[in-house]
Parts: structure tokens; sequence; C-alpha cells
């Protein structure tokens, strides 16, 4: 308990891979990185709130891609509905999957010390929600390079726990 090493280095390169293009890979990191200082701080509420975000972000994902499916085949006005409809479900869902992920973020920023992640939160919630006027899209890149800002900025123990070596 304590240990947030392998978190700061998952984390830094899960976001910054996120960042290059190869999102997958960097989710997955992100995924364990968040789940070790779960872990390290003894608060699973943290990890469990970003798994909301994780799936609820994935579900908001195949919904607009779903809805834009019909554009492809050639059904331009069932196309433009199904993408409007779908559009506005998968927003709401990415809106209330950031939420849970702002909440999660909070929690990393209380429990180690680093405010970035406080920022970081905010800045994808905010993106979230502007994103329907696009100037959101911004928000969340600037989100995604402090991220791993925040991720490289852990300290090594969590704050005010030290961890027992054994004779």
């Amino acid at each position: 308990m304590g240990e947030l090493s392998n978190a700061k280095i998952l984390g830094g390169v899960g976001a910054l891979l996120g960042i290059v293009g190869l999102g997958f890979i960097g989710f997955i990191l992100k995924l364990l990185a968040v789940k070790n200082i779960s872990e390290a701080t003894g608060n699973e509420e943290i990890f469990s709130k970003y798994l909301w975000a994780a799936i609820l972000n994935i579900i908001a994902g195949l919904i607009l891609f779903a809805a834009f499916l019909p554009m492809m085949g050639g059904h331009e006005k069932i196309g433009m509905a199904s993408f409007g409809i779908g559009g506005i479900i998968a927003v709401v869902l990415m809106i209330v999957g950031v939420w849970f992920m702002k909440q999660s973020y909070d929690m990393i920023a209380e429990e180690t010390g680093v405010g970035m992640f406080h920022t970081v939160a905010l800045l994808y919630i905010a993106g979230a929600i502007l994103l329907l006027i696009m100037i959101g899209a911004l928000l969340i890149v600037i989100a995604a390079i402090l991220e791993v800002v925040a991720f490289f900025s852990l300290p090594d123990e969590v704050p005010g726990k030290e961890t027992t070596m054994a004779l």
C-alpha cells in the first residue's frame, strides 16, 4: 500500500499513447494506472468511478458509430436522422461518463496531492459539454496533454502513507 511509481509510468505512457493515436493501448494502460492508484490509496471508489466512465464512453462511441452507418449506405435522410438522434444520445452518455471520470480524478487529486488531476477533470467535463459547439474538442485536447503531465507528476508514494518493509 502506498506505492505509486508503477501508476505514474503506466498512466503517463498511456495518456501519451492516447495523444499520438494509440488510444486503445493508452486506455488500457490508464485503466491499470487508476487501478494501481486505487489500491495504493486504499480507495476502491477511485477505480469504480473510472471504470463506469470507461464503460459509458465506450457505449457512447459505439452508439455514435452505429448512428453513422446508415449514412454510409446511401440512405441520407435516414442517416441524418439516426446520426442526429444517436449523436445526442452519445453526447449525453459521454457527459455522464466524463462526470464519473471527473469524480475519480478529483479523488486522485485529493489522495495524492497532484492538483493537476482536478484541472484535467474540469477541462474534460467542460470539453464534453462544449463538444456540440466544437470548442469542446480543443478543451479535450488540452485536457489530454495535461493528463500526461498529471500522471507523470504523481509522487512515488501516497503522501502520508509509508510503506513498511519486511526485515
